[in-house]
């Protein structure tokens, strides 16, 4: 059965520094965490740069080995048209030196085939550095679809790009857990575990957006099929638990961390019992 130690903590669920984040992941039990190194877009402020800091990113690495939290996963800048592959090599610098072998990319690029152009070259540096680089789609953002990803997955013609599976955005796309079968599950590099309630009012994508960045749902909570979500993943699939609560907002980090590890210890526990025939409360 999966603890929250096989488990890894997004950094959204606590949107702290990197520093708090693998201090909150390591206070609350999580085996592994991801962390964000920098803005959404270059030249965003950021609370504690990364980028070009070579004294920050050994103290991280150091700090993370001491407390024994694996770095699962960097998100660094999303690609916007004016995004250029000179702006974002830094993020791949950093992660290479962080140690961490996976990249998030998300795209607000409208343009597809200028993106997927982008995606590709990106892909490139990554794989020469060690680094997988999994695009997460978002219904509210230039890759809207699990089609849409697996497709630019498929032109970048990198054998070690995949994709990120979010529970909620693929629910929020369309589609349903078989769909994942779309894909073959060497290119599912990790999936992300929320649940959310039913959507009401327009499907817009600034409420799209606000429901992700803030208004998710412990798992078990709410409507999304979590149970077969699970079902369809890979074998030993990278489970991240992505959960920002609003109730939580005035908590430290680590208060954050310890109230979604036993948020998910508790749903993994239902979610094994099932597996094995047994009932679940």
């Amino acid at each position: 059965m999966l603890t929250t130690q096989d488990l890894t903590l997004a950094h959204l669920t606590i949107s702290a520094t990197p520093a708090q984040t693998i201090e909150a992941a390591a206070a609350a039990g999580f085996g592994a965490t991801g962390i964000r190194i920098c803005g959404r877009r270059p030249g965003d402020a950021f609370a504690t740069p990364v980028l070009n800091n070579p004294s920050t990113i050994s103290a991280l690495r150091n700090q993370a080995t001491e407390l024994g939290v694996r770095l699962s996963n960097v998100s660094g800048y999303q690609f916007y048209p004016e995004t250029s592959i000179d702006q974002v090599k830094p993020v791949i610098d950093a992660t290479a030196e962080l140690g961490v072998p996976i990249l998030v990319a998300n795209s607000f690029d409208p343009d597809e085939s200028r993106f997927m152009d982008t995606f590709a070259s990106y892909c490139e540096l990554a794989e020469k550095a060690g680094i997988r680089v999994a695009l997460e789609f978002l219904p509210y953002s230039g890759v809207r679809t699990l089609e849409a990803a697996w497709r630019v997955v498929q032109v970048s013609s990198c054998n070690q790009a995949g994709l990120l599976l979010d529970a909620l955005h693929l629910a929020r796309s369309g589609a349903t857990p078989e769909h994942i079968r779309l894909v073959p599950a060497e290119r599912i590099v990790f999936a992300q575990l929320c649940d959310a309630n039913p959507f009401s009012g327009a499907m817009t994508d600034d409420a799209l957006l606000l429901e992700a960045r803030g208004a998710r749902l412990p798992a078990g909570e709410g409507v999304l099929p979590l149970f077969q979500f699970l079902d369809e993943l890979p074998v030993n699939c990278e489970i991240e638990y992505e959960v920002a609560r609003q109730d939580m907002r005035g908590k430290t980090p680590t208060e954050k961390a310890r109230v979604a590890a036993a948020d998910a210890a508790s749903f993994m526990a239902r979610y094994h019992a099932r597996q094995h025939g047994m009932e679940v409360l």
